[in-house]
């Protein structure tokens, strides 16, 4: 038919082993609320489209569902598809053979109408996203197809006969009294008995049971439309109503024997892959009214990388149920730029900044709205992250050495046009040997012509390379953390004299402590 999937230009999306990045970044602290903890929709944030051109392609559906207001009728058609598998799912478990064709024909009626009521929407739309134009297209020409035009007819009739049918249960002298009649059969009845004054109203199915038997527990409903285990009063019923009226029946079997498979798998697999775009609207939504900053990334490659207000999403995500403000920074990387090394203060705001960076690229690259007010974000094959580690208990390795057990494979892999984050390397190793080894990790991503962002105290690692461009955490005037990260030096003799307040070692401080220590001695 021409459409595939809504998330891939080029083929179904297929499960991906989740990367590293999703710990070190945050990421799947955003997803678990973006997804609200649904694993089927947490797969497809997993994995990155095949190329720029399939990014686009989300990109520019994303847009059209903005734009257009399809939130809604999309939103309407997932759930109408999920009622449509689930009467499917009736259909094979029921034991009571004339339910199944019922719920087959009120399947196909469910399913055609989503189907129906989608190819209106889009066509009132004015979309300008080639999946979902491509979409349109396909449902035009599926819905035109004489098979479906059969079935969503027949399945209509067959519906409206079916709710048509009254039964009444009554009791009277020790006698359970079934009648069925169709809708104009009780309206005649109705006119003909509306003045007299003997006439008996006859409770609701559930009521008239209840009453029958008061201490009856089950919730009885309509054997035709909720459950597929009856009882033997329903079955009886059943009996009774399929007796009245073979010929609905009959044409209800014979729907089933011709078309006994209808559903076009493309649909199945479009109800679950928009809930990758209809979930992350919802969020951004929330997160907009909340007052945080979304933007579509431009990925012009004749501009420079950059962004304008950014910040951590998943902090915020966090400071929002706090009830916390988040701190954005804008960056930007010069013609020449390839690397950040960011410096600075400890807790000033740096694994938070590298973070933020890192999401952008995420989002950016899965198609989405990205965390800040601009921003313009070139197409990078991939995102590689390594942030410090613990020693681990059960290989006995030290710090050092599992930081390199994870890095080697990131720089034995092909890792060209990769946007990498590296984050507080070799903080075990002594100075002069943790200054080499960094230079060599960085000039390896600056040759395999990768952008990132390299966090450390080293700021020896600023001149590895004319294109790394350095980046350092503010202080205030009160030379207090402002999480500011600009393009300029650190202020060490700052970043030193808050240490010696923070901690308490100033003179006057030490003094006061030594001449407590030498009273108590």
């Amino acid at each position: 038919m021409g459409f595939e999937s809504i998330l891939d230009l080029k083929e179904p999306v297929k499960g991906m082993t989740r990367p590293a990045l999703f710990l070190d970044l945050n990421v799947d602290q955003i997803i678990e609320r973006i997804t609200k903890n649904s694993p089927k929709k947490s797969d497809y944030y997993e994995y990155f489209p095949l190329d720029e051109e399939c990014e686009n392609y989300r990109r520019m559906i994303y847009r059209d569902i903005k734009k257009n207001s399809l939130y809604e009728p999309l939103q309407t058609f997932c759930v109408k598809y999920g009622e449509y598998k689930e009467l499917e799912a009736k259909k094979e478990d029921t034991k009571v053979d004339v339910q199944e064709p019922v719920w087959h024909f009120c399947a196909i009626k469910v399913y055609t109408e989503a189907l129906l009521e989608l190819l209106e929407a889009l066509q009132k739309a004015g979309l300008e996203s080639e999946g979902l134009i491509s979409l349109r297209d396909c449902l035009k020409a599926y819905t035109s197809r004489e098979e479906f035009i059969y079935i969503n007819r027949v399945s209509r009739e067959l519906a409206e006969e079916m709710d048509s049918l009254i039964v009444e249960a009554s009791y009277e002298n020790g006698r359970v009294v079934v009648s069925v009649s169709s809708g104009d059969e009780e309206d005649q009845k109705e006119e003909e008995d509306s003045d007299d004054p003997n006439r008996k109203d006859y409770a609701e199915y559930e009521e008239f049971l209840r009453y029958f038997d008061p201490e009856n527990e089950k919730n009885f409903v309509n054997p035709f439309s909720k459950v597929y285990y009856l009882t033997g009063f329903e079955q009886e019923i059943v009996k009774n109503v399929e007796k009245k009226n073979p010929g609905l029946f009959k044409k209800a079997d014979k729907l089933l024997e011709d078309h006994e498979k209808y559903e076009d798998e493309v649909f199945s697999r479009l109800a679950d892959e928009l809930g990758f775009y209809l979930c992350y609207y919802e969020f951004e939504k929330k997160m907009q009214d909340a007052g945080f900053a979304f933007c579509e990334p431009s990925c012009n490659v004749n501009e420079k990388i950059s962004a304008d207000d950014l910040y951590d999403l998943a902090l915020a995500c966090v400071n929002l149920e706090k009830d916390k403000p988040v701190v954005s920074n804008s960056f930007y990387y010069d013609d020449k730029d390839l690397f950040f090394v960011l410096t600075g203060p400890n807790q000033g705001g740096k694994t938070t900044f590298a973070r933020s960076m890192g999401q952008l690229v995420y989002f950016t690259k899965i198609g989405l709205d990205v965390p800040a007010k601009k921003a313009n974000v070139h197409w990078f094959s991939d995102i590689l992250t390594h942030f410090s580690v613990e020693e681990s208990v059960e290989t006995g390795r030290g710090k050092l050495m599992e930081e390199l057990v994870r890095l080697s494979p990131m720089m034995k892999r092909q890792s060209s046009n990769a946007f990498v984050v590296i984050n507080e390397l070799f903080t075990t190793a002594a100075n002069f040997d943790a200054i080499i080894m960094g230079k060599n990790v960085l000039s390896h991503f600056i040759r395999e012509g990768c952008h990132g962002i390299y966090v450390t105290h080293l700021r020896e690692l600023c001149d590895v390379d004319e294109r790394v461009a350095g980046l350092s955490a503010q202080l205030d005037e009160n030379r207090v953390q402002n999480f500011k990260i600009l393009r300029r030096g650190v202020d060490y003799v700052g970043c030193a004299e808050n240490q010696i307040i923070k901690f308490g070692l100033g003179y006057e401080k030490l003094s006061e402590r030594l001449k407590e220590r030498l009273g108590k001695a």
